[in-house]
């Protein structure tokens, strides 16, 4: 997917079906302006909405779009790529166009190139015509995305690709949470129901036995609190007993990702537990902590989250578990090591983990999404 920076603090990504602009004021935080996705609505959000005098709804409809108009203004000095709209929407804002972009540069010519290519994009994927008063060159096609071969394993999880039940011939993306995951808090309310069944045994018999209470060697101002200390830790224990039971059951095991639907939904079994259409996301989050030092690359927290349109973070994929030599066949991890601790674009050739791998995955079931890489150090 083509990312093309228009100023310092913006950029646009588009393949043949979805053009974006884009703001990274803050690196952290890149915030979605414009959305075009082939026979949808023009989508934008509220600051564009208003610095363009646009309809407070958010979004412009293919009948009121006419066309990418792009030409070179004196005044500026400037390449300003903009989208003419119907007489309606034009009579209520005094303007029949209004402006998306602009490339600013004392030499007309150095970005006249990527003007071109924006707006042509851009007219492709809103299916209206492109004018210029710049000669048009067509662009090539992006290239393909070559993405890490499948199954990829992601410590408690793991990417495979599995058939279409309607018979599409494979495409559809499960995310998979390995059993041991189960198995581990199973060991778990084992051990709280133990020490449950401990304490309560201890604490009734002596309560109901004559045996003398220990006068030393606590930590308590009163020994005679002991039994009842102990089924106080008894019910806190039930507690703890309820708290993961109501995670194993709110917890999904399985992530699917449609790219026929451009859908993602988590599911418990056989149970959805929720559906998310693409059209609400803006970009994936990939975050990794890894060890600052060391021979073998290692991972000790993956995340990968879904940035909805709306600005928050919906986490779709965590793992604590610490990976060692956590890097695909085939990386440097003298290289890795150089890499800068921020937030930037994850570009396919510079995947160097299964997590990032599967995240890229994600983005291009759910139709040629931007990811962002996280990386931090511990």
């Amino acid at each position: 997917m083509p990312r093309i920076a228009v100023s310092a603090n913006s950029l646009v990504d588009y393949s043949p079906e979805r053009w974006r602009l884009i703001q990274v004021d803050d690196p952290d935080q890149p915030k979605l302006l414009v959305e075009a996705k082939t026979g949808l609505p023009l989508r934008y959000n509220g600051y564009f909405a208003v610095s363009r005098d646009l309809p407070e709804s958010g979004e412009i409809l293919e009948a009121d779009l006419g066309q990418v108009v792009l030409g070179w203004s004196n005044e500026s000095s400037s390449w300003q790529l903009g989208v003419t709209l119907s007489p309606e929407i034009s009579l209520a804002r005094s303007s029949r166009w209004f402006e998306l972009l602009r490339f600013t540069h004392p030499d007309a010519t150095v970005h006249e190139a990527r003007a071109i290519e924006l707006g042509a994009a851009l007219a492709k994927t809103l299916d209206i015509p492109f004018a210029s008063t710049a000669p048009v060159e067509i662009a090539p096609e992006p290239e393909a995305i070559v993405l890490e071969p499948l199954p990829l394993e992601l410590g408690l999880w793991r990417l495979e690709e599995v058939e279409q039940k309607r018979g599409g011939g494979g495409g559809e993306l499960r995310l998979a949470r390995e059993q041991r995951w189960l198995r581990a808090r199973q060991r778990q309310l084992a051990w709280y129901g133990l020490m449950i069944a401990v304490y309560l045994w201890v604490s009734i018999a002596t309560l109901t036995s004559e045996l003398g209470l220990p006068i030393a060697g606590t930590l308590i101002p009163n020994p005679a609190w002991l039994p009842y200390l102990g089924i106080v830790v008894a019910v806190l224990l039930l507690l703890a007993i309820a708290r993961l039971l109501s995670i194993i059951l709110r917890e999904p095991n399985a992530i699917i990702i449609n790219p026929y639907e451009k859908t993602i939904s988590a599911m418990r079994g056989s149970q959805p537990l929720w559906k998310l259409n693409a059209g609400g996301v803006q970009s994936i989050y990939v975050s990794e902590l890894v060890k600052k030092r060391g021979r073998k690359p290692t991972v000790f927290h993956g995340e990968i989250n879904l940035h909805l349109l709306d600005g928050n973070f919906m986490p779709i994929l965590v793992d604590n578990e610490k990976i060692v030599g956590a890097l695909l066949p085939g990386r440097d991890p003298a290289a890795e090591k150089e890499r800068p601790v921020e937030v930037h674009a994850l570009e396919p050739e510079a995947v160097s983990t299964p997590l990032q791998a599967a995240a890229l995955h994600i983005a291009v079931g759910l139709g040629d999404l931007p990811v962002w890489y996280d990386r931090r150090l511990k």
